[in-house]
């Protein structure tokens, strides 16, 4: 082996430390890159002999074109440069590096006692693409670990870690939601292959890049995705259609001064693809507008498996560069579409309590305000709208108040996040885009999709940046072209309402024929439109009113009002149409009773500043049905409470507060009420206040009955429907006693139990004026009624009283007393006290009684009943309801008795068990009632109509 003797031989063997037959020596390799004229070194032919050297020793050969092909792990390899014929004058240095080579070895194999105790000696060599994915793993972990979300895009330093801000999405796959992104890893093909490419769409904001950076975060956080050994996430914003893969994990995600190896991490990829994730954030905002395939570096080759075909890869993209992705070049079948729709109604909660976790009373603030108006909960569907929200409410915990304004807001916004365009520039962009939206609307069939020729080319493209529009491919006729359309129709239609209130300086005849078109001609469709240009502008406020009142339609311009911020008094017309005596309002939106409210507050304002005639002086009764009324009810009764004629106010299924734990959580109370009901108190010719299926609970009352009891002319409380009082009357039944002008009172159906009647029937027997009392429907009053009955004997101007479904028992004796009973209502009561004898004749005293209702009560016997009937003067309306039998009793006495009502104007009288001659002899006999107008007898066995007459009473 190149002139070394054979003595020198057995000294080096000598020298060499004993080694164990598995261990091997480091292998150490200095690489230094010969010069094109110095190549002549080794061939590489003559490194075979090095494959099977067990000992350190020198290897000589030389020769052009000389590489280490296969570099054997116990051998150290020396490139040096020499020159050609050089040889002979370099080899004494050479056999003087074998020597300092074996004394290194001999140092590092020899055996070291650690710190701990340990023997470190030789180790295994490791694989150097290993190594480098190692280190790869360690950096990027600690990188995804500290991701921070941008809260105001052009702002570095206001932001929030990820863990503390993120919410889950809602994503669909084929129409479906997945429970997690984690499910979109699980697809396969219909042969059981995994499908590898992944598609994530939505539109601008929606929340793709965050639920990239999420996947980062938990994979670092080892929380998911522990399939995958690497996961790189690549910004395509920063991308050409060239880039090379392992280039922009350099560029994008390892530091500057890291250690990893470049070309034994792209080995490392390329021969473990299926532990390697790739997430390609943004396709839309690839740097290379018109791709040409020959160009294609790996990133755009991995994309279309052309290259590392096994790795995982996610891409996002907004749906106007989805054709451009799914394309013959880039993505192919099989892939997996996942559709990102932003929020749901408990996203959004989720979402604002995550950002206000050291506020929770600010983030339920928010969560009811975004609640309670339709278009925040529409806008609060996009993540970043619902920041954007987030933000404006941070300051003073206020949005804007219109419409219009926040939607300028967004505009901005959205502009901000992905460009650099100062205001003027937006406003030049926005109105460009308006003229086109506003064609579009007004087109004979509304036109939502455009083709790119209609824009100008800045414009189109600034807009597609900032995602205010969005391209997508269609396919017409068999042919494709590009379709424009905004992210959102209501962007088009602010867009649109921009640009016609601009049309009020520039050309005034094309606003006016603009509106008449939208209003008188179209008649609807266009109020979104309408209020865009209303939005803090006078004189497009009054054009669009003034038109609005030819055509009455009162709550478009309602809104428009609003959103003009107008402190002058709309039109007369206008105000008469909203204002009149008797004022209904059905289902309105909380805009709408936003605006409702705006404009009560601006007419009084008027008539007290201006001396103007007061509108709201004209309104004697309002009606509200079927109104989520939480969170305005205050200001909505503050402002009818400028009504000062106002006599009547009933709210119908209406919803007043907000849930009792949001409302608890917000405030520390249990009921909102606290709020609102002294509003009432200001209301002083108030008479009558219905509450009808209003939820009302205990905590609600005992705010209301306070302010309730000082009102001169207050004569009617109706509180029907409302089950949530039972349990409750100890707190506020005792306020009855003060509303000494009440005459008519309901609490049926409120689910009162017989222990709260204790309560109520003391307080209710000494208002003087009462004449009415309607306790219906409540099931569970007769346990104790003994306790609380004789309290009816002091109520001496009760003239109706209704019982009916009351479960009562032992009643009738406490009713017999009363003088001006004209009315009483039993139905249902099947436990009025055991044997009709015991409490049948009590209806004997009952002199001036007129209707009575005994409809499934279980009377027993008619022999009882119908005596004690028969003598009442003035009883004209008798419904004995349905019976099992006659009780033993023929016909013939039951027709007796009955011949003796000659007053009887109305019998309805169903019997199961009665026969046809039976009915024959009663049907034959009441017909000769002098007064009967009006007569049903039912057999129900068979629910035949056995005999019926009906007509009109004559006059007197």
């Amino acid at each position: 082996m190149a002139d070394q003797s054979e003595e020198t031989m057995k000294e080096e063997e000598m020298a060499r430390p004993s080694q164990e037959p598995e261990q091997r020596s480091r292998a150490v390799v200095e690489n230094i890159q010969p010069s094109p004229e110095s190549r002549e070194l080794v061939r590489a032919e003559n490194t075979q002999m090095l494959q099977g050297a067990k000992s350190l020793s020198l290897h000589h050969t030389e020769g052009s074109g000389n590489l280490a092909v296969n570099n054997p792990s116990n051998c150290q390899i020396t490139f040096i440069q020499v020159k050609p014929g050089a040889t002979e004058d370099i080899l004494p240095a050479l056999e003087k590096l074998t020597v300092s080579s074996k004394q290194k070895q001999a140092s590092d194999s020899a055996v070291k006692p650690t710190d701990d105790g340990s023997v470190q000696g030789a180790h295994p060599t490791k694989d150097p693409a290993k190594v480098a994915a190692e280190s790869c793993r360690k950096a990027i972990g600690t990188h995804y670990r500290s991701t921070y979300v941008k809260l105001i895009p052009w702002e570095d330093d206001d932001t929030k870690h990820i863990e503390d801000i993120y919410t889950e999405l809602t994503l669909e796959m084929s129409g479906q939601k997945l429970k997690s992104y984690e499910d979109i890893f699980l697809q396969t093909t219909r042969h059981g292959d995994g499908i590898k490419r992944v598609i994530l769409k939505g539109l601008a904001g929606r929340g793709k890049s965050t639920i990239i950076d999420k996947m980062a975060y938990d994979w670092a956080c080892g929380e998911a995705l522990q399939q995958f050994e690497l996961v790189f996430v690549i910004r395509m914003s920063a991308v050409e259609q060239s880039t090379e893969l392992i280039d922009s994990i350099f560029e994008q995600v390892l530091d500057e001064d890291t250690g990893v190896d470049k070309n034994s991490l792209s080995s490392y990829i390329s021969h473990n693809q299926d532990r390697v994730l790739i997430l390609f954030d943004g396709f839309d905002e690839l740097k290379t507008p018109v791709l040409d395939k020959a160009l294609f570096g790996s990133i755009l080759k991995i994309l279309n498996r052309k290259k590392e075909r096994e790795c995982f890869v996610v891409v996002t993209t907004r749906p106007s560069h989805y054709n451009k992705l799914v394309t013959g070049s880039l993505i192919q079948e099989p892939f997996t579409l996942i559709r990102v729709e932003g929020f749901d109604k408990e996203d959004i909660k989720k979402y604002v309590k995550r950002f206000y976790s050291d506020d929770h009373n600010k983030a339920d603030r928010l969560i009811q305000t975004i609640k309670s108006s339709n278009v925040l909960a529409d806008l609060a569907k996009s993540p970043m709208l619902l920041l954007m929200l987030c933000i404006l409410w941070r300051e003073d915990s206020k949005l804007p108040e219109t419409m219009s304004r926040i939607y300028s807001e967004a505009l901005e916004y959205i502009f901000h996040r992905k460009t650099d365009m100062s205001p003027d520039e937006i406003s030049k962009v926005t109105n460009e885009l308006g003229k086109i939206a506003l064609h579009g609307l007004l087109a004979p069939e509304q036109q939502l999709a455009f083709p790119e020729q209609v824009f100008e080319p800045n414009v189109l493209e600034s807009a597609l940046k900032a995602g205010i529009l969005t391209r997508q491919k269609v396919l017409k006729r068999m042919r494709s072209h590009n379709s424009i359309q905004f992210m959102h129709k209501t962007f088009q239609e602010c867009c649109a309402g921009k640009y016609l209130q601009s049309l009020l300086e520039t050309n005034k005849v094309e606003f006016q024929r603009n509106l008449k078109e939208m209003i008188i001609f179209r008649h609807s469709g266009f109020e979104y439109v309408l209020r865009f240009c209303a939005g803090d502008n006078m004189a497009c406020t009054n054009g669009i009113l003034q038109i609005l009142a030819k055509v009455s339609q009162r709550l478009a311009g309602l809104h428009c009002y609003f959103e003009g911020q107008s402190k002058d008094l709309p039109p007369v017309e206008f105000m008469k149409s909203l204002l009149q005596d008797q004022t209904v309002i059905g289902d309105w939106n909380r805009d709408t009773l936003n605006s409702f409210i705006y404009l009560l507050r601006n007419v009084h304002t008027c008539s007290v500043e201006n001396k103007q005639t007061d509108y709201l002086d004209k309104v004697q009764s309002v009606v509200i049905k079927g109104c989520h009324l939480g969170g305005c009810m205050s200001d909505l009764v503050d402002s009818m409470s400028l009504m000062t004629n106002l006599s009547t106010v009933a709210l119908v299924d209406c919803t007043l507060n907000e849930s009792t734990e949001e409302y608890s959580a917000i405030s520390g109370a249990t009921s909102s009420a606290a709020l609102w009901a002294y509003g009432f108190k200001k209301m002083k010719n108030l008479q009558k206040l219905i509450f009808f299926k209003c939820s009302l609970t205990g905590g609600d009352i005992t705010h209301i009955a306070p302010a309730l009891c000082d009102l001169p002319n207050f004569v009617e409380l109706n509180l029907d429907g409302n089950p949530t009082l039972g349990g409750s009357a100890a707190l506020w039944a005792i306020y009855f006693k003060k509303m000494t002008n009440l005459q008519k009172v309901a609490l049926c159906r409120c689910e009162l139990t017989d222990g709260e009647m204790t309560h109520i029937a003391p307080a209710l027997c000494d208002l003087p004026n009462l004449v009415e009392l309607d306790l219906r429907g409540n099931g569970d009053l007769g346990g104790s009624a003994a306790l609380w009955a004789h309290h009816f004997k002091k109520m001496k101007n009760l003239q109706k009283l209704f019982l009916s479904f009351c479960s009562l028992a032992h009643i009738v004796p406490a009713l017999c007393d009363l003088p001006n009973l004209v009315e009483l209502d039993l139905e249902g009561n099947q436990t009025l006290g055991g044997s009709d004898a015991l409490w049948a004749h009590h209806f004997k005293k009952m002199n001036k009684l007129q209707k009575l209702v005994l409809r499934n009560c279980s009377c027993e016997d008619m022999t009882h009943i119908a005596p004690a009937l028969c003598d009442l003067p003035n009883l004209v309306e008798l419904d004995l309801g349905v019976h099992q039998t006659l009780g033993g009793s023929p016909a013939s006495l039951m027709v007796h008795h009955l011949n003796k009502m000659n007053n009887l104007q109305i019998l309805v009288f169903n019997y199961y068990s009665l026969t046809d001659e039976e009915a024959k002899c009663i049907g034959q006999a009441l017909c000769d009632l002098p007064n009967m107008v009006k007569l049903n007898l039912w057999r129900r066995d068979s629910m035949s109509l056995l005999l019926q007459y009906d007509e009109e009473p004559s006059e007197g």
